[in-house]
């Protein structure tokens, strides 16, 4: 049993891949950047501690909320279903596809039976779309598409442990009675959230701060980190290839930027846009340097990346001045 009358909808970043694909099923199409800057999804990261080998570079927010945040734009009924038993998470997925709803869910996809990944990440999101017997469709990102995989290997998945992991997370969206929002008004707000948290954040690991921070460790992560030749290819792969879309998420915020200029006719959105697309360039730039870094032990390269690091972070923080400027 299929829930979709169409192909789904296979986009860059899980977790806003899957929004797609459940407001689709109610009948409203709005594109994966648009859904991403509506929940004020861009951000900067640097996290490690004493037991982690390789520190964590991200350019969202964190797992969850970019859900929450694009249920509080739109007006939308978000429902959450979270339980420490797999046999009470099967059976409501059973029920909510059986009622016809297609369900976001939340698991770790190493254990997929269909799964190539080596490494595990308990933050991962996909929209199940359907069942046959013990069967499950669902949809990933690119390149993967649409996958099913057996109950078995799902329940585990979905019962995985880890860093950011919930118990069985599954949801679903409901619209309001009165409709969407203004579009413009709600992008607007998403980009005012976004701007505030990266000009202004809790701690320095975080926001502009959290860009300086990490090029100044940069420069020492050959002599710091326990595998430099493991963990700089991680880094990189995370920052450019793990569902960012290219950029460190920039090339997606770019892109709602360009959207948010159509929608509101405000021609300045598309120059803050266009300068965006440059930044993006030069996280993917930053990115290979830390491949050549750990594959070929460059401390030049380090030196090179942390520069573009401290460079990106000034102009940033410069663009979400602007953006602020503009959105309020």
């Amino acid at each position: 049993m299929s829930l979709l009358e169409t192909d789904p909808y296979v986009g860059n970043h899980c977790e806003s891949t899957t929004l797609v694909n459940l407001l689709r099923q109610r009948e409203v199409d709005l594109s994966e950047p648009l859904i991403f800057g509506l929940a004020g999804g861009l951000s900067f990261i640097y996290w490690r501690t004493k037991q982690m080998p390789t520190p964590f570079v991200g350019g969202r927010i964190k797992p969850d909320t970019l859900s929450e945040h694009l249920a509080n734009a739109l007006n939308l009924r978000l429902s959450v279903h979270e339980t420490s038993s797999a046999k009470r998470a099967r059976e409501h997925l059973l029920a909510e596809l059986d009622s016809g709803t297609v369900v976001g869910l939340k698991l770790d996809r190493y254990f997929l039976d269909y799964s190539t990944d080596d490494f595990r990440f308990a933050a991962h999101y996909v929209a199940c779309v359907g069942y046959d017997d013990d069967r499950f469709a669902l949809v990933e990102t690119q390149p993967l598409g649409l996958q099913w995989a057996t109950g078995e290997s799902l329940a585990t998945a979905r019962n995985a442990r880890g860093p950011m992991s919930s118990r069985n997370r599954a949801f679903t969206l409901d619209l309001p009675k009165g409709g969407l929002p203004d579009l413009g008004e709600a992008a607007r707000k998403g980009i005012r959230t976004a701007a505030d948290n990266f000009l202004n954040p809790p701690i320095s690991n975080f926001g502009y701060k959290g860009m300086h921070k990490v090029a100044d460790l940069m420069p020492q992560w050959l002599d710091d980190l326990e595998s430099p030749a493991d963990s700089l290819p991680e880094i990189c792969t995370i920052m450019e290839d793990a569902g960012t879309g290219g950029g460190l998420f920039r090339t997606m915020w770019a892109d709602f930027l360009a959207e948010t200029a159509e929608i509101t006719g405000t021609g300045a959105y598309e120059e803050v846009s266009k300068s965006y697309r440059e930044v993006s360039k030069k996280w993917t730039e930053v990115a290979g340097l830390l491949h050549e870094a750990g594959v070929a032990s460059s401390r030049e390269s380090l030196h090179s990346a942390s520069k573009i690091v401290h460079e990106a972070a000034e102009k940033e923080q410069r663009l979400m001045h602007r953006l602020m400027e503009l959105s309020s």
